[in-house]
């Protein structure tokens, strides 16, 4: 169908957000007089044409074997027991079962569902695509053995990679709910639910095991049928470098950090279940937003440098002066000791979280580390010396560093800091008391890493709050020394770490000289 419209005057559009417009063929502009287009931060993009919405199309039939039937390609993991002399266990495979699924999975379920999956009599899983909210990717229902999937990630995923991408982790994250189902319902009559969100262990084992990371593979088939009826393969894929490895690698890092996202749906026979979505991360983790929003309070430009600086101290390069951030290496490299990952999240470096490091220390010993790691950084930040050290890195958010300097190359370092000072608002870093004064530097090696990160997604916590303010008044720091307010290096400095000192790290009095570590109850292991 066509529409005309002539209008004799003017015709004013007034969009409160975005302002799309889809063409399955072309769009013709013309104008008697000039054409306008202004962007008033990013300007005007031209690139490719996305795929314009495919109003009345459905997905009706999905076929996937993931893990249940093992393949060349995609295997199940250590089911090959011609490797089994590879595995410090020998029974790897039912050990790899109970450590995702939990210690109550006896070892004679573990083995029939083993035995099954060598056989292929394991029974694949009911698919069906469904509407659904922009978060929420999917969910599996034990009540008629169903995962179901959003329709709309489907149909976007054909044409774009890095929708194929997510709906990948969606479908094999929704396995492991159903595997967890068929041990302790099918295997086994103990019910129940795996402690933690089981799913998402299962997903990391199957990616990590398969080096999923490193190779193209396929996943899936669907069957869309159009609005005149007419129907269409669409065999999904991942590609080997869209998204590239580091994004994926950051999803990955952040997946077991996902806040479960329980909720009620409807069912197409009317019955309403009780259901954990698959919950698709937000714009950005609680740091790069609590520093965002002090930037833009400070008046001081956020780009790529304040963004990688404030990530860093997660997922940190062992080239420490490069605007990078290593996800990928941080993944593989958490658990290994002498790494930076190891140092910078179980080992000597966990002050740069505010948090006590591995070994004997007092509260005030950690805090004069954090101070003096400030410091450090915040020369770095203001001294173009240290600057002319930056590695050029192309960013994942669209910008690059060319070398060119603007005043602001060492926003970077800046970053480094506001990570730090924001991770000791938290409560599972930091225990203070109503005064905002610190009790105790409490230590990663005593808490469940489950726990430990709940209280670190809340940013509309009092928490979040304290850390905006401290930010801002770090990035104020940075830009009145940047602005010649500060006479000389020494004073911006000496600023920096009274302010620090007496309001964000005053601790308690006579609790100076106690041992840091520990955890508090909500937070132990």
């Amino acid at each position: 169908m066509s529409r005309d419209r002539y209008v004799k005057g003017n015709i004013t559009k007034i969009t409160h957000g975005n302002h799309n417009m889809y063409s399955k063929e072309n769009i013709i502009t013309r104008s008697m007089g000039r054409i306008f287009e202004n962007g008033k931060q990013e300007g005007v993009v031209l690139g490719d044409p996305e795929e314009y919405i495919r109003e009345g199309e459905r997905v009706i039939n999905i076929k996937s074997d993931l893990y249940i039937r093992n393949s060349q390609e995609l295997q199940t993991p250590y089911l090959d027991i011609s490797k089994i002399l590879n595995y410090e266990s020998s029974k790897p495979f039912i050990a790899g079962i109970r450590a995702i699924f939990g210690d109550d999975i006896k070892h004679t379920a573990a083995k029939k569902f083993m035995l099954d999956l060598l056989a292929n009599n394991v029974p694949l899983p009911k698919w069906k695509a469904i509407p659904l909210s922009n978060y929420q990717g999917g969910f599996y229902n034990e009540k008629n053995k169903t995962i179901y999937i959003n329709e709309k990630i489907i149909l976007e995923a054909e044409n774009d990679p890095e929708k194929s991408w997510l709906l990948f982790q969606i479908m094999i994250e929704e396995i492991g709910h159903y595997i967890d189902d068929l041990l302790r319902n099918k295997y086994d009559d103990i019910g129940g639910d795996a402690p933690g969100d089981e799913g998402t262990r299962f997903a990391i084992d199957f990616i990590h095991y398969n080096r999923l990371l490193f190779k193209e593979f396929t996943f899936a088939e669907f069957e869309i049928e159009d609005k005149i009826k007419q129907t269409r393969t669409f065999t999904a894929k991942v590609l080997k470098n869209i998204p590239n490895i580091e994004i994926k690698s950051k999803d990955l890092f952040y997946a077991e950090k996902k806040e479960d996202d329980h909720g009620i749906v409807i069912l197409d026979n009317g019955e309403e279940v009780q259901v954990e979505f698959f919950k698709i991360r937000g714009g950005g983790a609680i740091h790069e937003n609590i520093t965002k929003q002090a930037a833009k309070a400070a008046g001081v430009i956020y780009d790529y440098r304040l963004d990688e600086g404030s990530a860093w101290p997660d997922v940190p390069c062992e080239n420490q002066s490069s605007i990078e951030t290593c996800y990928l290496k941080t993944w593989i490299n958490l658990n290994k000791e002498g790494t930076l990952a190891y140092e910078s999240h179980n080992g000597a470096k966990q002050y740069w979280h505010s948090m006590a490091p591995s070994g004997n220390y007092t509260n005030q010993q950690v805090k004069e580390l954090i101070l003096n790691q400030a410091e450090e950084w915040f020369k770095q930040g203001i001294n173009p010396e240290n600057n002319k050290k930056l590695s050029w890195f192309h960013s994942p958010i669209g910008n690059s560093y060319s070398g060119k300097k603007d005043g602001n190359d060492g926003l970077f370092f800046i970053g480094k800091i506001l990570h730090m000072v924001q991770d000791s608002y938290s409560l599972s870093h930091v225990q203070r008391d109503a005064n905002n004064q610190i009790v105790q530097f409490q230590g990663y090696d005593a808490q469940d890493p489950d726990k430990h990160a709940h209280p670190d997604k809340d940013g509309h916590s009092k928490g979040a709050q304290n850390a905006l303010t401290a930010s801002t008044q770090i990035l104020n720091f940075y830009k009145e020394y940047r602005e010649g307010k500060f006479t000389s290096e020494a004073g911006v400095l000496r600023a920096l770490r009274y302010y620090l000192s007496n309001t964000v790290y005053p601790i308690v009095p006579n609790r100076e000289n106690v041992n840091a570590g520990g955890s508090l109850p909500a937070y132990q292991k």
